[in-house]
């Protein structure tokens, strides 16, 4: 198997296991047919990466350079963000439960300042009254892959109430803010085509109560991300150039019919520019026949919790084996001590061996940046491929890098 022209063996070989590789060039390829789909003659658009889905400085510049913003939750982040060079404008800061100290740096920073709460602009106005203000709105809907993905609706933890808008914005503009935004996000993972023009008129409806109510216009609406990749062969990529056609009719019909002026469509995603850019490598440690087949494995869930957490789906390959037969049906475990340490249950591979490598498909989202040092199992290397050159971005973690922080 090759990964922008790449062997598997030879990466695994040079950079050990387990390790997670980046392919940069097909990181640009989904940027740019993401921004070749959101195009509009008459209305402006910007798109900032979600960097929780992937903030490795390599990928974030390669983001920044092909004209990406970033939407930033946390002030590490943010940092991060800053670190580009990228105009203010271009960095959208949407955090949640923030402190009193977070908001003040985000303030300072003259970043875009989106709020999830109206407790969150309280604490705001105490360091500065911004001129411009967003809030995250929960529409009373949200749909992500996952029950644990979705962060719209009742359930959700995330945004203000639709029923408590007309008030968020209220008070904003009677401390002194003067121009607005609206944002939400409502799910992640979805493939679902239907699901963004759907959401976005939603948000739109309770939007033009707001304009209506207190006579303001938003410069922008946010529809957030949650833009989906396909992560087994029965799944099916979305039509973007649909998706982008249908939400800009609906951004143009609701804007006129409710007065909310000209605002820009914005958008934040990241899961579809990083997820299928990413293999994470792990090697076959162990084989054992007990009630059921175990294929032990120098990854676990401290390098990829996405299965532990969501009961996610991946795509497991063998190196070298990619033509056989898939024979034999096997679970794929990791080495720490918990029986939730499974990146996969059941699945059907070739007849597998110690020392083979398994190569764990699109894995370039929410992968390492997740990972963790449990069990003292350090967290892996990460490689980035670019232009069939591969490179060293993350050594691998050590046990010296933890007694740094011990004083």
């Amino acid at each position: 198997m090759k990964i922008n022209n790449v062997e598997v063996k030879h990466l695994a070989e040079k950079y050990s296991t387990p390790t997670y590789v980046y392919d940069l060039n097909k990181v640009e390829e989904n940027v740019k047919r993401f921004r070749d789909a959101f195009q509009h003659e008459t209305i402006n658009t910007e798109v900032f990466y979600a960097m929780k889905a992937n903030c490795h400085p390599a990928i974030l510049d390669i983001v920044a350079k092909n004209g990406l913003g970033m939407d930033c939750v946390s002030p590490g982040e943010l940092q991060l963000a800053l670190k580009t060079g990228l105009p203010k404008e271009k960095i959208l800061y949407t955090a949640n439960y923030e402190s009193e100290e977070e908001l003040k740096f985000a303030l300072e920073s003259g970043v875009i300042i989106n709020l999830d709460d109206i407790n969150s602009f309280h604490r705001l106005v105490r360091s500065g009254v911004p001129e411009f203000i967003s809030f995250r709105i929960n529409p009373g809907k949200g749909r992500g892959k996952y029950e644990q993905i979705t962060t719209g609706g009742v359930k959700a933890k995330f945004g203000v109430p639709f029923e408590k808008a007309i008030e968020a914005y209220r008070i904003a503009k009677e401390a002194g803010v003067k121009r607005f935004g609206a944002h939400m996000m409502t799910g992640s993972g979805t493939l679902d085509n239907e699901h963004f023009p759907v959401m976005l008129d939603l948000l739109l409806t309770h939007l033009g109560k707001v304009s209506q109510e207190l006579r303001i216009e938003f410069e922008f609406i946010d529809m957030g991300g949650g833009f989906g990749i396909p992560y087994t062969k029965d799944e099916e990529p979305m039509d973007l150039v649909k998706i982008a056609k249908d939400c800009y009719d609906v951004l143009e019909k609701r804007s006129k019919e409710f007065g909310l002026g000209n605002p820009s469509l914005s958008m934040e995603p990241g899961r579809i520019f990083v997820g299928d850019s990413g293999w994470l490598l792990t090697r076959v440690n162990g084989i054992k026949n007990s009630y059921k087949k175990f294929l032990g494995v120098d990854a676990g869930f401290h390098t990829l919790i996405r299965p532990a957490l969501y009961d996610a789906k991946h795509t497991f390959v063998v190196d070298g084996k990619e033509d056989l037969a898939n024979t034999d049906e096997v679970s794929i475990c990791g080495q720490i001590c918990e029986n939730t340490d499974i990146l996969a249950h059941d699945i059907m591979l070739p007849e597998v061996e110690e020392k083979d490598i398994i190569v764990v498909e699109n894995a370039g989202a929410y992968g390492n940046v997740m990972s963790m040092p449990y069990n003292m199992r350090m967290r892996p290397a990460e490689v980035g491929i670019y232009d069939s050159e591969d490179k060293l971005i993350t050594r691998r973690e050590t046990v010296e890098d933890y007694y740094r922080r011990i004083k």
